[in-house]
């Protein structure tokens, strides 16, 4: 069976998404390793989560297509910019988001962000897939994908800690 951060870079490359902006996170740097070894991937590092917003928001009128990647606490960085430029002028904006704080985190101060995850993005009435196991990856990333370009919306794609790996301190 495929891993599943390769069979996320397929579906990327399936609806044209080449770039992929991200903050580094150990579950996002699963994902940018498939990336990396496919010339059709341009791969941006951000400093910060909500740059990200801006980046891809810049991307889509000039007829391209971006992802971003981020941990869970780069959300509540990305408020802003989701609620005051990607929602709004309807920007399509894949989010890969490694979610830490639910079950099995081992760090206590990653829990109150991880608990806040979901509801922060069902105010923002941004549609949230969680991929928990490898052979729900392909469809599930390809639904949120289809469903980014067509409501021409942010979309968020929350990989648990039990599809990317425990992390044991």
């Amino acid at each position: 069976m495929t891993a599943w951060p390769q069979l996320i870079i397929e579906q990327l490359k399936a609806y044209n998404v080449r770039f992929i902006s991200y903050v580094p996170d150990a579950c996002g740097e699963h994902i940018l390793r498939a990336a990396r070894e496919d010339s059709f991937f341009d791969i941006l590092p951000l400093a910060r989560e909500e740059e990200g917003v801006g980046v891809v928001t810049g991307q889509y009128p000039a007829g391209e297509r971006g992802a971003i990647l981020m941990p869970t606490s780069g959300v509540g960085n990305s408020i802003n910019a989701f609620a005051s430029l990607a929602i709004p002028y309807q920007i399509p904006m894949p989010v890969f988001i490694g979610w830490r704080g639910a079950l099995g985190e081992f760090n206590a101060a990653q829990v109150p962000m991880g608990q806040a995850l979901v509801p922060i993005l069902e105010s923002l009435n941004i549609p949230h897939f969680i991929l928990s196991r490898p052979e729900e990856v392909e469809v599930r990333v390809s639904g949120a994908l289809k469903l980014a370009f067509v409501l021409e919306q942010p979309v968020a794609v929350l990989i648990s800690m039990e599809l990317a790996g425990w992390k044991e301190k």
